[in-house]
């Protein structure tokens, strides 16, 4: 391990060297931009160091730069963040500070607008590549008083990209190992009322194990319109098409396994800005069409249909009001080859949080959400957060809040386990965090929590059977962890990062590693950009009470950049450089070390 690691340093010395980042006395060092504006964490635009949760940023730059091809990709490398995989394409399962559950314990959000699967309550992760990503933004920790149900471990908003005036066109084309595909296209345009954007992405593979491929399209639209100088409206669509190869374990391959998914989405907002209030609306619909073939059988459609308006006002220029209702219908078919069934279950919600300043040094903040639901009835939500802003280079944020995942249907009604007495799972938080900048250069952010959780939904012995197992309300647990990060921006063209997260999730070990280490490095000089990463996964289990313990692992990737032309560029990337043998899920072995080539053309 410490040879991989003495490469990796190698290989940064190496980048350092070609950026030039060896800066002399005389040259001019970008101030460290701290006041990065976000809207997911208060559902208005904030800065970010004005905030009592605690929220990361992957910026249009950062994923440019990257090999990433998915958003999972992108967000495997922040603090606090672990994305579970068994191969480079597919399923994806994602946790926050130690909660997931294949996303079911995770809000998940394009442009504010949920993507659940509305059976289970889940995300179809690989249905998120990141074709007409803008930007996203990541609460770490719960945060159900703004977004509800499922954000038990935090919210991840998608945000997509609108054009500039005029008209954008791009077109990028790859080949890889394991003879890997990839095109896309991209095209916007904006003229004075009227904004588009479009994109077409395609994904082929043979798979690095038998069985293992992979073809996925995915296409979005999104059109913009000014009804007047203060209301836009804008329509979104999405459209996505996957077949999975699924390998199996390696003791139990599956040859004949594939898992085919449809997923589709459309959603209309208006929002309006008249200074001193804003307001947004927005009507969306979700469906689904997944087939499973082989040892795993399974075929249903779902759907949901929701509504969402939040009203925010700044009467005092001290004070900020967001108030919002929301609505949500979840439905879905079960189809042959089960038996078929047809179940639904519908909520609603009213919440608020106010924000007040005093002074310009503290930031108070309280909130409550009251959710009604068809199934369990309400549920209380409350929030409290303080801000505290030392001086011009410290922040301190201290963070009171609760969050809960509503019963879902598949727990409900559709399999044997089901159970129609079932509570919400809730968690109660506690955080405190400090920002610092620590020079013109380099910044610093330290986290410590502790969740507590109740009522979880796990299947239990059932004490009169049939069946022999039923879901109930069981499960508790507290998970405390640090998260550490330090960004740096230099001269020369360089600047990176490096986090570091440590979790004690106690017996609840499975997936959930107790040391994760990221590095990101990236330059630019002339024509040519370069890109590092490094991960270190270490106190990584199979399963609970630190049981089938996997290897440590350390894994590598770097991605090389060079503008051949004012509209040309061509690309190489590299994955696992060190060519790691190594596992996240037991007994489904990762790539070895694989190279990705392609070009993008702008018109």
């Amino acid at each position: 391990m410490a040879v991989r690691i003495g490469l990796l340093v190698l290989l940064a010395g190496i980048v350092l060297f070609l950026s030039g980042a060896v800066c002399s006395a005389e040259e001019e060092y970008k101030a460290f931009d701290l006041g990065e504006v976000v809207v997911t964490a208060t559902s208005t635009e904030r800065s970010v160091e004005d905030i009592s949760a605690t929220v990361s940023v992957i910026t249009r730059e950062e994923i440019e730069a990257s090999n990433a091809t998915s958003v999972m990709d992108i967000l495997a490398g922040l603090p606090g963040v672990f994305v579970k995989k068994q191969e480079t394409f597919g399923r994806a399962d994602i946790n926050i500070r130690g909660i997931g559950q294949n996303g079911r314990r995770i809000m998940v959000l394009i442009d504010g607008r949920p993507v659940k699967v509305s059976l289970f309550g889940c995300t179809v992760t690989h249905s998120l590549p990141l074709d007409n990503v803008e930007r996203i933004e990541v609460v770490r920790g719960p945060a159900s008083v703004l977004y509800g149900t499922d954000a038990l471990g935090g919210v991840i908003n998608i945000i997509t990209r609108e054009a500039g005036e005029g008209f954008e066109t791009d077109v990028t084309a790859s080949y890889g190992t394991y003879d890997t595909r990839q095109y896309l296209l991209r095209h916007g345009g904006k003229s004075e009322r009227v904004d588009y954007y479009v994109t077409a992405d395609k994904k082929e593979t043979d798979g690095h194990r038998p069985n293992g491929g992979y073809d996925g399209e995915d296409y979005t639209a999104k059109f913009g319109y000014c009804l007047t100088e203060n209301v836009k409206a804008v329509l979104s669509g999405k459209y996505f098409d996957g077949k999975k190869e699924k390998p199996g374990a390696v003791s139990a391959p599956t040859p004949d396994d594939r898992q085919d998914y449809e997923r589709a989405a459309v959603d209309l907002t208006f929002d309006g800005d008249f200074g001193r209030w804003d307001s947004s609306l927005k009507f969306y619909h979700n469906y689904g069409h997944h087939q499973f073939h082989g040892t795993d059988l399974w075929h249903h459609k779902d759907y949901t249909y929701g509504a969402m308006f939040k009203h925010s006002s700044r009467l005092w220029e001290d004070n900020e009001l967001t108030m919002g209702i929301d609505y949500r219908l979840q439905e879905g078919k079960k189809l042959p080859p089960q038996p078929e069934g047809e179940y639904d279950k519908h909520e609603h919600a009213f919440y608020f949080l106010n924000e007040h300043t005093l002074g310009d040094d503290v930031i108070l903040s309280m909130g409550m959400r009251y959710n009604e639901d068809s199934i369990y009835g309400g549920f209380w939500c409350p929030h409290g957060g303080l801000v505290c802003h030392l001086n011009e280079e410290t922040s301190v944020r201290f963070a009171a809040n609760k969050a809960f995942r509503s019963p879902q249907l598949n727990e409900l009604y559709m399999f044997p386990p089901s159970h129609t007495d079932l509570d919400p799972e809730e968690v109660w938080n506690y955080e405190i965090g400090m920002d610092r900048k620590l020079t013109d250069w380099l910044s610093a952010d330290i986290v410590l929590y502790r969740m507590e959780g109740d009522n979880l939904i796990e299947t239990r012995d059932n004490p009169s059977p049939p069946p022999m197992k039923m879901f109930y309300n069981t499960g508790e647990f507290t998970f405390e962890g640090v998260e550490l990060g330090l960004d740096f921006l230099l001269g020369g063209g360089f600047s990176g990062n490096f986090f570091y997260t440590y979790l004690d999730s106690g017996e609840n070990s499975a997936g959930r590693p107790e040391n994760k280490l990221d590095l990101a490095l990236s330059c630019r000089r002339g024509k040519l950009a370069g890109y590092l990463t490094g991960q270190y996964v270490s106190g990584l289990y199979h399963s609970d009470n630190h049981q089938d313990k996997l290897s440590d692992y350390f894994v590598a990737g770097a991605k090389a950049t060079y503008q051949v032309s004012s509209n040309l560029k061509a690309f190489l990337a590299v994955d696992n450089i060190l060519d790691e043998d190594y596992e996240i899920e037991m007994d489904y072995p990762m790539p070895g070390t694989t190279f990705t080539g392609g070009i993008t053309a702008a018109f």
